[in-house]
């Protein structure tokens, strides 16, 4: 009140000044204001300086859907500073071209006759995550938890997408209720964050220098998970979230976060650039404290190699390659946390030259480097099955020949009758039931275009009381991802779920058929589907092969269903990696059966062997 006051107080002096328009009405209720023209006599604080100016209104008004701030283009930073009250001519326009809802969006620029009217003002940010009065006004600086434009139709992940685009609809700002709008109604506000709580390692973002860090802070929020991060759920991709950007100071934010840790208050500049909204700090903030222990504890027991008690294992390697650096890393984790699990599915393997286009296909060496590597750890002669692809035909990077494979400890498990398929022959289900090829590929290049195969097997365990089979996942998809929630596509554009879709049915209906002959058939499904578990691709999965969700059977908390940082999109926790089981395995799994380890969204940028964790279950897959 007192900022407010003394506004007040250099408007009666200065009456000649006085704006014939103000900040509020230039920027309007709406994504694009409709106000076009010249401008006189606009008044305001200098709040931040960078590569423009900000300034604030001195006349605020009490509508929450109007930001009191914008951006001045083409005024030196050098010869402005924080706390300097000016007073300027300028013309204002506005363009959707791009959907570039930035400080430049609404563009003030040719500056002119430009005033000093006085310096050394007090500038305080307007604090978000309460109320506040007088400043800008009285406003509501709660962001909303759940939704993030009406636009979207109360789904934000929803099928179908691309339906409509905000600069077409322009729709009038609802700050209490959508996270866009929330953020739109502060866009080039200075405001401070406090209780900051870092999402976790610096986003891998496409904007300019960073590190950049998703952050919440002194908030309500939903989906908080038992770290202190924020899982994505059904209906809830947590937009009360938001990027640190890099500091107009040029100091540098903290390169070294963890999901969880608690950073020093933060201020700066409310701002939307390439699909996101971010926080341009004054300074960068400081990591205060971590959360302990710093890594999981390891899965419950040890395989035992019994049909009763299996141990089975997913892992995303990541795009591994024969002499990759993270093989100490992986062997750890598969040693010491997963415990030596009899099966592995792993997925994200290159060939034998890493990314080198040059023709390799195979896949033995980068395989037998890690198994070796395990051996020397373990003591256990981990061996290897995978198929090699067509040249350059499962993946969009030319050269890397990824695919799916399993390891496997030849001690407790065999492949049953093995008969391995090529590269082009499709896999199908004999009488039996068994398989056509052991191990074999669902080879459907238009089903699974530039995307790893699934690769099916049967297995029998060394002591002949089990027989059960298992499909490993790589779902991708030449279509990029929903890699920004907060851009002009509504609801956010993601082709892949057309495609996982079709994916769902070719897989599925594999599955169905084995159980079709065999209702007591013992099969795994696992790996990296790339999709949420209430997403259609995966609820037609489930519809059609009847094989159920292992997070529900074991009881898995739905905030603790994660295996990722989906950083590209919200920052939060979110689950793409899954495991399923069929009816005979489901009616026998426990408390304690199935965890999702988190050695890799717990960990330090230097300790991380992959962007996923790796998930493990403990089954009973005995014949019934």
């Amino acid at each position: 009140m007192k900022l407010f006051r003394s506004f007040t107080a250099i408007g009666l002096v200065f009456a000649p000044c006085a704006s014939a328009i103000t900040v509020a009405e230039i920027n309007g209720n709406r994504y694009f204001p409709s106000f076009n023209s010249a401008v006189t006599n606009l008044t305001g604080l200098v709040t931040a300086v960078n590569f423009g100016v900000w300034i604030r209104s001195t006349e605020p008004d009490d509508d929450e859907t109007t930001s009191e701030s914008i951006m001045i283009i083409g005024l030196s930073v050098w010869d402005y500073s924080p706390g300097d009250l000016i007073s300027l001519d300028g013309t204002v326009s506005n363009s959707t071209v791009g959907f570039e809802i930035n400080s430049d969006t609404i563009r003030f620029h040719s500056p002119r006759n430009v005033r000093v009217i006085s310096k050394g003002n007090p500038v305080k940010p307007v604090l978000i995550g309460g109320f506040t009065t007088g400043i800008i006004g009285n406003k509501d600086m709660r962001p909303p938890t759940e939704q993030y434009s009406r636009l979207d139709n109360g789904n934000v992940l929803g099928f179908p997408n691309n339906l409509v685009h905000v600069s077409d609809v322009n729709p009038r700002l609802q700050p209490r209720q959508y996270g866009m709008d929330f953020f739109q109604s502060l866009l080039g506000e200075l405001v401070t964050i406090t209780n900051v709580t870092a999402l976790g390692r610096r986003a891998k973002d496409n904007s300019f220098t960073g590190p950049h860090i998703w952050v919440y802070g002194n908030w309500t929020v939903t989906g908080r998970n038992s770290r202190g991060g924020l899982t994505v759920t059904d209906g809830d991709a947590n937009p009360e979230t938001i990027i640190l950007f890099d500091p107009n100071d040029f100091t540098k934010n903290p390169n070294n976060t963890k999901l969880g840790d608690s950073l020093t208050d933060v201020t700066g500049v409310i701002d939307w650039i390439f699909g996101h909204y971010y926080l341009r700090p004054v300074t960068a903030p400081r990591i205060k404290s971590s959360r302990a222990p710093a890594l999981p504890p390891p899965f419950g027991a040890n395989s035992s190699g019994r049909c009763d008690a299996l141990s089975v294992a997913n892992y995303n390697l990541d795009y591994f390659v024969p002499e990759d650096s993270r093989i100490p890393l992986i062997v750890n984790h598969i040693a010491t946390y997963l415990r030596n699990p009899s099966v592995i599915f792993i997925q994200g393997v290159e060939d034998d030259s890493g990314p080198a286009n040059d023709g390799t296909v195979s896949a033995n060496l980068t395989l037998s480097n890690l198994t070796q590597a395990l051996k020397e750890r373990t003591g256990i002669p981990y061996d290897f099955v995978n198929i090699d692809p067509v040249n350059n035909a499962d993946d969009v990077l030319q050269g890397t020949n990824i695919r799916s494979a399993y390891l496997f400890n030849p001690r407790e498990v065999r492949l049953h009758e093995p008969n391995p398929g090529n590269t082009t022959d499709l896999e199908a289900v004999l009488p039996g039931p068994s398989l056509r090829f052991n191990p074999g590929r669902i080879h459907l290049p238009l089903v699974f275009k530039n995307s790893p195969k699934p690769l099916v097997a049967q297995w029998e365990t060394i002591d002949g009381q089990a027989n059960f089979f298992t499909v490993n996942v790589h779902w991708q998809s030449y279509w990029t991802e929903r890699y920004t929630l907060e851009g002009n596509w509504r609801p956010p554009v993601d082709r892949n779920v057309e495609e996982h879709i079709i994916q769902a049915n070719v897989t599925g209906s594999l599955i169905a058929q084995i159980l079709a002959q065999d209702e007591n058939a013992a099969i795994i499904a696992a790996g990296e589907f790339r999709e949420f578990a209430f997403v259609q691709g995966l609820e037609r999965f489930v519809q059609i092969s009847g094989l159920q969700d292992l997070d529900v059977l074991a009881g898995i908390p739905e905030l603790e269903r994660y295996t990722s940082t989906w950083e590209p999109a919200c920052g939060s926790q979110a689950q793409l990696d899954h495991m399923y089981v069929s009816p005979s395995i489901a009616k026998r799994v426990g408390k304690g059966d199935f965890e999702h380890v988190h050695v890799n969204t717990w960990a330090s940028e230097e300790n991380v062997a992959s962007f996923q964790d790796p998930t493990v279950a403990r089954l009973n897959v005995c014949k019934r």
